[in-house]
């Protein structure tokens, strides 16, 4: 997998000229209903939105997608196990016996655990949706419409911009260390991850100097400037997402109090 696959897939998709402050709008007004939500439901719901808006209309392959949103509800499940331990209450579901240690599972740890589980899956769901549909060079447009500090803003897409040439550089030096058999063993391992953070840190260090020097040469007084501008999304879109949000909000005040173990 090339270590920019999220940057290309987000210039190429189904998704790609819809309004950015549309797409922006839409995630984060359901990833603050997911945080917030009393209900496993609703949660839920936003996730399977996301996820067919993301795979099916986006056209996201699913061989990229999929480890994207699994890798992170491993955590999840996790979660739901130790809460069940941890937040006694309700009916006893499961009591294991280890050496002179009782653990005890119990109804209540678990919903709760679910509905931290829900949440966690909607947030990836909103955030992929997010990640893969919109270049990051159009959120830090959006960024500076909403008149974040400029210093702020410069910071992260320097950040961004490096972050591929650094993973890039690792990549190429740990296949030149894997040639030499530079992970054979623990210890030879311990050594070539050594040198491979040594090396990274001059590497990322000359890269800058290089990079201010060339911003310097084009006249860079301190302020990145960008240039295109994204137009303001109509209101009938705005008004249709406010709509479904009443509802799921709705939703999840009406589900509140559902268990999913009784």
């Amino acid at each position: 997998m090339n270590a920019n696959i999220i940057d290309r897939i987000a210039h190429n998709n189904r998704l790609r000229h819809i309004n950015p402050k549309l797409k922006v709008f839409f995630a984060l007004s359901m990833l603050l209903i997911t945080v917030f939500s009393k209900s496993v439901i609703v949660p839920l719901i936003i996730a399977l939105i996301m996820i067919v808006l993301t795979v099916f209309v986006a056209k996201v392959p699913l061989r990229i997608y999929l480890p994207l949103l699994l890798a992170p509800l491993g955590f999840g499940v996790i979660t739901v196990i130790l809460m069940g331990i941890i937040y006694s209450g309700g009916k006893e579901l499961l009591s294991i016996k280890i050496f002179n240690f009782t653990i005890s599972i119990y109804s209540y740890g678990v919903n709760l655990g679910l509905l931290v589980f829900s949440r966690m899956l909607g947030g990836i769901a909103c955030t992929l949706f997010l990640a893969l549909t919109t270049p990051m060079t159009e959120l830090f447009y959006i960024l500076r419409d909403l008149k974040l500090p400029s210093t702020f803003v410069d910071i992260a897409m320097m950040m961004y911009r490096y972050i591929f040439l650094l993973l890039e550089e690792m990549i190429r030096i740990t296949n030149a260390q894997n040639t030499r058999l530079g992970y054979k063993d623990l210890k030879t391992t311990y050594k070539s991850l050594g040198t491979l953070g040594a090396i990274l840190f001059i590497r990322a260090w000359d890269r800058g100097e290089k990079a201010f020097i060339t911003m310097s040469c084009r006249g860079y007084n301190g302020d990145l400037k960008l240039i295109k501008k994204i137009e303001s999304p109509a209101i009938k879109y705005i008004l249709l997402i406010v709509i479904v949000d009443i509802l799921l909000i709705a939703l999840s005040y009406l589900t509140g109090d559902f268990k999913v173990i009784t």
